[in-house]
């Protein structure tokens, strides 16, 4: 099958080329079928370990394992490539460090589907902008499937069936979690998370043995606990009422008495509200020590009222975000995006419709300024900081001010564009959040998919267990761009939107400039014109790859937005696999997608025309004339070639261009598309200089046109046409 390659400033240009090579690599993982995979189950909860149909996988050297680590760390998240280089070289990555980061990764996916073809596409371990991901099941890593197991253990209100969830929780440890890198700054806070969360599921298990009655059974697992954590209060409260239960109430006062002295010698504070009424209750033999508790029935909820119609085409984003007012406990929920693409107006329609149910609603802005204070959004959540002498302090004073906010209503705080957040601000949030566990906040995060750096994305680690959700905001639907073109004054015809979608990728204020420049300066404008604003945004996403990937987009946008990665590679003379380098960077970064093997395509026309705009003229023109020769080397159609004729031409050479632009106006007029014929025509009319005869074939398609054709072309053929 052959591939069109289609150039965007000549109507009508459509060319054939020979198939190109199979870069399967730009294939999205899950873009096509792909042979039967054998199962992946990957251990971090004790020795890092990787089966491959059963059989163990070679993983490599320490760096190349610390990769694959750090994507599990990310539950499945994307990781951004600056964020993995800095972590696997800790702050100081050598000149080549991505180079390095692309062979482990290169690596990594030989061992991990050691089926795959050459160049085809990954499905274990695949890029995603801007990086990568570990795309498995749940249940294919150890500690995912503990998290989750945990998790439905919690919900669920038979004792037995919860004991029986959190035994094969905790059978899925065999060891340390993230033996080999735990000493790691970017693995040190996942493994005291989970570490955590392996005591709370033994507390909640020796609590589910109690109920069912097991106390004596109880009793040596939890003085192990109680040996190994003396400062936890959950196995001191369930030992005594262990020891109780089986009859010997003087080693469960013991308990309580030397829980006391320890917290006393070692924290300087007394035992906490549950131990004190449990010590009484013991004292007066209360009979309720000894009845099984019971669960509470859920308590019944009015049904909300109907979400309010998003303006922006982002009804199921606002919906997702509307159910998580329905759970229980502090909630965090993520909201990426690209810069323009609609985060803050999201979480304000959710904002505004909780509000509306009742809830109290709190913003805090991350500043884009230098030098404000630390900690600002918290500043403005409390309307002012309260005194503390360090930062946890501050944190349990910021905790206590919004429990105690919550009494009477459920929360909402909105916590905007914390790509920028200082780190005060991100500990602060980490905190809280676990402070707040039992009451009702939902804290709205929203950041730039773009900009994430290194603190936000440990923070968001640090936070999975209490993350409810996470959107990323793509390109907007044919409702969401007319409802920003009628508010721009711009009417949305069918074409219009049409327009605006294939130009901006749908994103809002993409859309919202184009729009108002349609407005102002009519259609044609708004085909071929980037408006100065979107042009600052995508110039600063475009300064942050490395100068090999900067090149290779510009050089790629001289082919238009759809590229044929083995056409380029030959109209710049590089090589195949640092070219492929260079566009991976890109894919990750945003800036273009992988619709088919071998093609790349730029995510906006936008992004195409301003790297196109940014090429410097020469250069341009150098990078269309050895366009024009691998086309027609390739056989490509009269309309192709005479695109790259005419914008390869200088003064001293437009007269080569005119042949091409004669043979292209023949061709439309074949078809017969008499005003494109015009059009070309007069091309090359324009590309002759003043004192040379007219070119003959260039007054045949002219006259064959007539003046009608040549009016409706939109162009002006001068007195003597």
């Amino acid at each position: 099958m052959r591939r069109v390659w289609r150039p965007r400033h000549l109507v009508g240009a459509r060319i054939e080329v020979r198939p190109a090579r199979r870069w399967a690599r730009f294939l999205p993982a899950m873009a096509r079928p792909l042979p039967d995979q054998p199962p992946v189950a990957v251990s971090v909860l004790g020795p890092l370990q990787v089966t491959v149909g059963g059989g163990p996988a070679a993983l490599g050297g320490p760096r190349q394992r610390s990769v694959l680590a750090r994507l599990v760390v990310a539950g499945g998240h994307v990781v951004s490539t600056d964020r993995i280089v800095d972590d696997l070289w800790e702050g100081e990555p050598p000149p080549k460090a991505l180079a390095s980061l692309q062979v482990h990764v290169s690596h990594l996916r030989r061992a991990l589907e050691p089926g795959r073809r050459t160049r085809s596409a990954a499905a274990v371990l695949v890029s995603r902008p801007p990086g990568y991901a570990l795309q498995l099941p749940r249940e294919a890593v150890d500690a995912w499937r503990f998290e989750d197991l945990l998790t439905a253990a919690q919900a669920e209100a038979d004792a037995g069936t919860r004991r029986g969830l959190l035994d094969r929780a905790l059978g899925c440890w065999s060891g340390p979690a993230y033996a080999e890198v735990a000493d790691t700054s970017w693995a040190a806070p996942e493994v005291a998370r989970l570490e955590e969360l392996r005591l709370v599921a033994l507390e909640a298990r020796a609590e589910a043995d109690l109920e069912l009655g097991r106390a004596g059974a109880v009793v040596p697992q939890l003085e192990r606990l109680l040996h190994d954590h003396p400062g936890r209060e959950r196995p001191v409260r369930l030992l005594a009422l262990a020891l109780y239960r089986s009859g010997r109430q003087g080693d469960a006062l013991a308990v309580l008495r030397r829980a006391r002295a320890h917290l006393a010698e070692e924290l300087g504070v007394d035992p906490g509200r549950e131990l004190r009424e449990l010590e009484a209750a013991l004292l007066d033999h209360d009979p309720s020590l000894d009845a099984r508790p019971s669960p509470a029935p859920a308590p019944t909820r009015a049904a909300p009222p109907p979400a309010p119609a998003v303006s922006l085409g982002r009804t199921a984003e606002l919906d997702q975000l509307l159910a998580l007012a329905r759970g229980s406990g502090a909630r965090v929920a993520w909201v990426d995006g690209e810069p323009g693409a609609g985060k803050t107006t999201l979480v304000d329609a959710a904002a505004s419709a909780l509000r509306e149910r009742g809830w109290q609603v709190a913003w805090g802005r991350c500043p884009e300024v230098e030098g404000a204070p630390p900690a600002w959004p918290w500043h403005e959540v409390l309307g002012g900081l309260p005194e503390a002498e360090s930062p946890f302090w501050l944190a349990r004073a910021v905790a206590d001010r919004l429990a105690t906010t919550t009494r009477e209503r459920p929360l909402l705080v909105v916590l905007d564009d914390v790509h920028r957040a200082d780190g005060l601000t991100l500990q602060l949030l980490r905190q809280v959040v676990g402070e707040l566990s039992g009451t009702p906040v939902l804290v709205l995060a929203t950041f730039r998919s773009t900009e994430g750096g290194d603190a936000l994305a440990a923070t968001r680690a640090a936070l999975t267990a209490a993350s409810a959700a996470h959107l990323s905001l793509g390109g907007l639907d044919e409702a969401g761009v007319a409802r920003i073109a009628r508010d721009s004054g711009l009417e949305p015809t069918g074409d219009v939107v049409a327009l605006l979608r294939e130009r901006t990728g749908g994103n809002p204020l993409f859309v919202r400039e184009l729009s108002r420049l349609i407005v102002s300066e009519g259609a044609a404008a708004g085909r071929t014109t980037v408006p100065a604003g979107v042009r600052d945004v995508l110039r600063r996403r475009v300064e942050r790859l490395p100068a090999p990937a900067v090149t290779a987009l510009r050089q790629a946008a001289v082919l238009g937005r759809d590229v044929d990665v083995d056409l380029l590679a030959a109209v710049v003379g590089r090589d195949p696999d640092e070219l492929l380098d260079a566009l991976e960077t890109a894919v990750l970064a945003g800036l273009l997608d992988e619709p088919a093997p071998g093609q790349v395509r730029f995510s906006h026309a936008l992004v195409r025309d301003t790297l196109y705009e940014d090429l410097p003229l020469m250069r341009r023109a150098r990078v269309h004339s050895a366009a024009l020769r691998a086309l027609r080397e390739r056989g490509a159609d009269a309309t192709a070639l005479a695109h790259h004729a005419v914008a390869a031409a200088g003064p001293s050479t437009a007269a080569d261009a005119v042949p091409y632009v004669v043979a292209a106006a023949r061709e439309a007029e074949q078809l017969g598309a008499h005003a494109d014929a015009a059009r070309a025509a007069l091309v090359g009319q324009g590309v002759q200089r003043a004192e040379d005869p007219v070119d003959r074939g260039v007054l045949e398609v002219l006259g064959d046109a007539g003046g009608e054709q040549v009016r409706l072309a939109g162009l002006d053929p001068g007195p003597d046409a």
